[in-house]
């Protein structure tokens, strides 16, 4: 009786889909389809004749470095964009809040899910430049098949020419979940697509998201071209310096290991119990958006010292210490630099400062911004970034904490960091301080311990004499250690601290 069931049950359905319209036959028999990405093109990379262009470490990106600045251009694939960056809005078909891709929805009359744009996320670094900035609209893609894409802009006020916001208006309907959903994808546009601000000024970074129409799938190279990219302005604060640059991108299957999430021997968040924490750290972080901020401060000038750019004496070590955040826990930290005195500073969630060869010089009302920074649920780290015989930074740096604790309340205490605390496993165990500069180079007054304020049991600052701003500058793949006690100080912040009173 079953097997006379399936055969009739396999007649009829055969039957059916011999006349019936694609979307049923796509729906019962979905044709198989590869996925693919756009991988830097080391061939023609080669043709431009120019050394400062250079293909990332893991083969995702490419490098445009003029040493005062860096651009990184990378696509982004479907894949990631679903399952990485916006994972959470990528669940609900065509009611997806996801702005850059069409999800988990399967077009019925294709059998699968086509692009809805072409996306590439686009770092730019300004380590010595006075000035840089980008306008996105005046960028865009050449195919080998002869397109010409040109970039979205962000809304359509705006926008010289397309805007993303035109285009959901165009498609939107009428009724209150499309009004929500419209919304919520605007939302993720104007935190993460760039556009035409204000410039970027030295020490400071930008990082984004820029848009173009899908490709063709017969596309195999294609060319991303900046056009007037702004390396300067004149006196009246218009741009007045402009450089072309051009990224070379070949497509390539997509291989699912180029998107691995870290294993789970060093993705320790998931449970730790510590009531001196203040409660629990558990659960993902992952595409969590937040500020770090690498402070400016003034210096103790000295008769012939060069001062100007102590607070920035190791200009690669916060960007590079972002790029290993964003490949390790997935997060999207934005990178500012700040005066200490300004409000600003009470954006970040983890704030930097890298001491110099020359004592910094902190008035009362910048020591009381700092502790405002904490009030509102900051972290403050202080490390050494030169082993300077000018003060002896330690005990000055620790006097310094000490004063900011005392604007913050009577309940601090200043004392070594112990060795289970969080920072050493909120996400990589380390146990103990990792190996630090101090020690490679066998300083006299090294220290095997970072030295911590505590606000309410609760660990809110620390002063380093390990140094690991030279190393995270280094940007050497075998200071690992030194990179994961950063992201267990950014996990650890991200997820034991809040606002008090």
């Amino acid at each position: 009786m079953n097997l006379l069931r399936t055969i009739l049950f396999t007649s009829c359905l055969t039957f059916i889909m011999a006349g019936c319209d694609p979307a049923y036959r796509y729906l019962f028999f979905p044709p198989e389809r590869l996925e693919y990405t756009l991988k830097p093109d080391p061939e023609l990379l080669h043709l431009a004749n120019d050394t400062s262009y250079t293909i990332s470490r893991d083969s995702l990106s490419v490098v445009y470095d003029r040493t005062s600045f860096k651009v990184e251009v990378k696509y982004l694939p479907d894949y990631q964009l679903n399952n990485y960056e916006f994972p959470d809005d990528s669940k609900d078909g065509e009611f997806s809040a996801n702005p850059f891709t069409y999800a988990n929805w399967t077009d019925p009359q294709l059998g699968f899910t086509p692009n809805r744009f072409s996306v590439f996320k686009v770092s730019i670094y300004n380590y010595a430049s006075a000035k840089l900035n980008y306008d996105p609209e005046l960028s865009f893609l050449v195919s080998d098949r002869g397109d010409i894409q040109a970039g979205y802009g962000r809304e359509e006020k705006s926008s010289r020419n397309q805007s993303i916001e035109g285009y959901f208006r165009k498609r939107k309907g009428s009724s209150g979940v499309e009004d929500e959903i419209f919304e919520r994808r605007m939302g993720i546009v104007r935190q993460t697509v760039l556009y035409l601000g204000r410039p970027i000024f030295q020490g400071d970074s930008r990082e984004g998201i820029v848009v173009y129409d899908p490709l063709h799938e017969s596309v195999d190279r294609i060319k991303l071209v900046m056009n007037n990219f702004i390396t300067g302005y004149d006196e009246n604060n218009e741009p007045s310096e402009f450089v072309n640059l051009q990224f070379f991108f070949r497509r390539a299957l997509l291989n699912e290991r180029d998107f691995t999430p870290p294993s789970q021997v060093h993705d320790t968040l998931l449970a730790a119990h510590n009531a001196s924490e203040g409660g629990t750290v558990a659960g993902s972080i992952r595409g969590r958006t937040f500020e770090m901020h690498q402070i400016r401060y003034r210096v103790e000038e000295e008769e012939g010292a060069a001062v100007q750019q102590d607070w920035n004496a190791k200009p690669n070590a916060l960007n590079a210490l972002a790029t290993f955040l964003r490949d390790s826990l997935k997060v999207r930290p934005n990178l500012r630099t700040t005066p200490i005195e300004s409000p600003d500073l009470l954006n970040a969630k983890v704030a930097f400062i890298f001491c110099g060869p020359s004592k910094p010089q902190l008035a009362d009302i910048e020591i009381q911004s700092l502790a405002n920074l904490i009030r509102r649920g900051g972290f403050l780290f202080i490390d050494n970034s030169a082993f300077s015989s000018n003060y002896p930074y330690f005990d000055q740096m620790v006097a310094m904490m000490q004063n900011i604790g005392s604007k913050v309340d009577r309940q601090v205490r200043v004392m070594p960091v112990p060795n289970d605390h969080l920072i050493y496993k909120a996400w990589k165990r380390t146990d103990t301080p990792p190996r630090g500069m101090d020690d490679i180079e066998n300083m006299p007054e090294k220290r095997n311990y970072l030295q911590g304020l505590f606000w309410r049991d609760q660990l809110v600052a620390v002063v380093s004499s390990k140094g690991y701003s030279m190393m995270w500058n280094e940007q050497d793949p075998e200071f690992q250690d030194q990179y994961a006690l950063g992201a267990n100080v950014i996990a650890y912040a991200l997820t034991a601290l809040r606002a008090q009173q």
